[in-house]
């Protein structure tokens, strides 16, 4: 374990090691660290559990709260940096005057507790910035990734608060749809399902209405049926950019004619087609909000089922066990349709998803 502290100015090069006396170096790469704001102390432990855990305890300095994570690679790899301090609130700001053994080696990210994220090029809060949103991460782009040597901490917006606002409390806001993915099947899930009580084989109808929602990258507090203004911005966005209708939700009558064994039960399983697509937005505030008129929201992407196409099906079908026949059946000897049924396999669809979203470079300005 080492331990260091800020000065004034800059973070001082003491080290103290404890396990045999032999000075160590910050510079050892497999060092995991607790930054504390309040105090300005350093201690570095030997994982990223034990200087987590020693965060959490209020073991480094005079706080207990992880506002930030700060990681040696990008995607949040290599050596970190844990900083303790306090839930960002408006008219506080939390700092750390130098990095010391992390100057000019911080590549990502992540900030937590309502705090906004500057990080300078320089000590003492000089040079060259990137902020960053509230409760976010990402990989430092080219302007400063390995740059990094002071950082402020403040209670700026989150993404998903700017976006909450969008023509709500903005004068203006405007959806940018600038990146399209590569359609893809969704997951299979079941739409209908019914058992055969008889003891002769049924030809049957089966299906309903099945519906199916998307997501986005900012938050799961948002939701995409929830009907916010910028959801709606993204659609017509997106129509008058690629010329095709995009659904956060949508509902598709799914049907098909069946014939259903004695003692068996079928299943009719629906794969949707989703859409993918990236991109920003920008927001005009009458007022000044978080210090700024102007906000821009990066890295947004969306996801969503493919309005007015049903995408692929499949019809399944087992023996029933004696369980279920006791447990759907009972006295009925007829076709049921039984919500208790067998639910649809998690298998994976004919067309592979894409792969997962990198995480989002941050670069450039937040406001204007």
């Amino acid at each position: 374990m080492r331990k260091y502290r800020l000065g004034a100015a800059f973070l001082a090069a003491v080290v103290v090691c404890l396990a045999g006396g032999v000075p160590a170096s910050a510079e050892q790469r497999d060092d995991h660290c607790v930054a504390d704001t309040a105090t300005g102390v350093i201690r570095c432990f030997d994982s990223v559990g034990e200087s987590l855990a020693a965060a959490s305890a209020g073991e480094v300095g005079a706080s207990a709260t992880v506002i930030s994570v700060l990681y040696e690679h990008a995607n949040f790899g290599g050596a970190s940096v844990a900083v303790t301090g306090s839930p960002c609130v408006e008219g506080t700001n939390q700092t750390i005057g130098f990095l010391g053994g992390w100057n000019d080696k911080i590549s990502s990210f992540q900030t937590f507790h309502n705090c906004y994220i500057t990080m300078y090029a320089d000590a003492e809060y000089q040079g060259d910035t990137q902020e960053w949103y509230a409760n976010d991460s990402g990989n430092y782009g080219s302007n400063m990734n390995d740059r990094g040597s002071s950082v402020v901490y403040s209670r700026g917006p989150s993404r998903a608060e700017l976006l909450k606002d969008c023509g709500r409390a903005t004068k203006d806001c405007n959806a940018h749809v600038d990146q399209r993915g590569q359609d893809f099947y969704g997951s299979w899930g079941r739409v209908d399902t019914v058992y055969n009580c008889s003891a002769n084989k049924i030809t049957q109808v089966i299906g309903k209405r099945d519906t199916r929602s998307g997501k986005n990258t900012v938050s799961n507090e948002i939701s995409v049926s929830a009907g916010f203004e910028f959801l709606v911005d993204w659609s017509v966005a997106y129509k008058r950019t690629w010329g095709q209708e995009w659904g956060w939700e949508t509902s598709e009558s799914v049907e098909t004619r069946i014939e259903v064994n004695p003692g068996y039960w079928a299943g009719l399983d629906r794969s949707p087609v989703m859409r993918v697509a990236g991109g920003s937005y920008d927001m005009w505030y009458d007022k000044r909000k978080w210090g700024h008129h102007q906000w821009y929201v990066w890295n947004f992407s969306g996801e969503g089922p493919a309005p007015g196409v049903v995408g692929q099906t499949r019809t399944v079908g087992k023996k029933m066990t004696s369980d279920e026949k006791k447990k759907v059946c009972g006295k009925s000897a007829g076709l049921v349709r039984s919500s208790a049924g067998t639910q649809a396999e998690t298998a994976a669809a004919t067309a592979a998803k894409p792969a997962a979203t990198a995480v989002r470079v941050a670069q450039g300005p937040l406001h204007s």
